[in-house]
């Protein structure tokens, strides 16, 4: 991709990012209610099990691991790579904004330390994956995209995050899988043209 291009990128997303901001109250105030009210029954079931970190992790990371890893383990190594630096680099970010969260009721089992909003540790990590994916299971492009999409949602949805905390998490999450998809398609090309093929 030429330069100007991530350039265009950077700024459309820097503009995605400042919109969603200014619309993160008008958006989490929409769903207080939708929670409580008995027609959103099943959408609730559907979204209480796209917001469940582990089946996230299940879903995006170890099922297409256990799927690739005969053909292409340095996919999985990467797909397990580019988790790790996502869900690093959302806690520490976390740990920079201290950006409390829509509702004071929330709270994480084990720890108080991940109950800061910013940035959506969720988007973060299924949008860092969805890169690489799409490069090695493009069949299934339309069920990724649409559960990466799931997830996030799901976090506007029960009110764990603010709108600008889920774009941010996603646009940085598929920025880190787009680098590190790209770097390991280059490193392939490399190889196989020192060898010759």
């Amino acid at each position: 991709m030429k330069k100007t291009n991530y350039f265009l990128i950077i700024g459309i997303s820097a503009l995605l990012l400042m919109i969603s901001y200014a619309l993160d109250n008008k958006v989490s105030m929409l769903f207080q209610n939708t929670n409580q009210d008995a027609r959103f029954a099943y959408f609730d079931l559907i979204l209480s099990i796209a917001a469940n970190f582990g089946i996230a992790v299940l879903v995006m990371l170890v099922i297409p691991s256990i799927i690739l890893y005969k053909n292409d383990k340095k996919a999985v190594y990467t797909l397990l790579l580019i988790f790790i630096v996502s869900f690093i680099l959302a806690f520490a970010i976390k740990f920079i904004v201290l950006r409390q969260r829509p509702i004071e009721a929330f709270t994480y089992p084990f720890t108080s330390i991940a109950n800061y909003s910013f940035p959506s540790m969720h988007s973060m990590a299924v949008f860092s994956l969805l890169p690489m994916l799409l490069d090695k299971m493009p069949k299934q492009r339309f069920f990724w995209i649409a559960f990466a999409f799931l997830v996030s949602f799901s976090r506007i949805y029960f009110r764990a995050h603010f709108l600008s905390d889920v774009v941010f998490g996603a646009i940085a999450g598929y920025f880190i899988g787009h680098f590190f998809t790209k770097a390991k398609r280059k490193a392939v090309y490399d190889k196989t043209k020192i060898i010759g093929f």
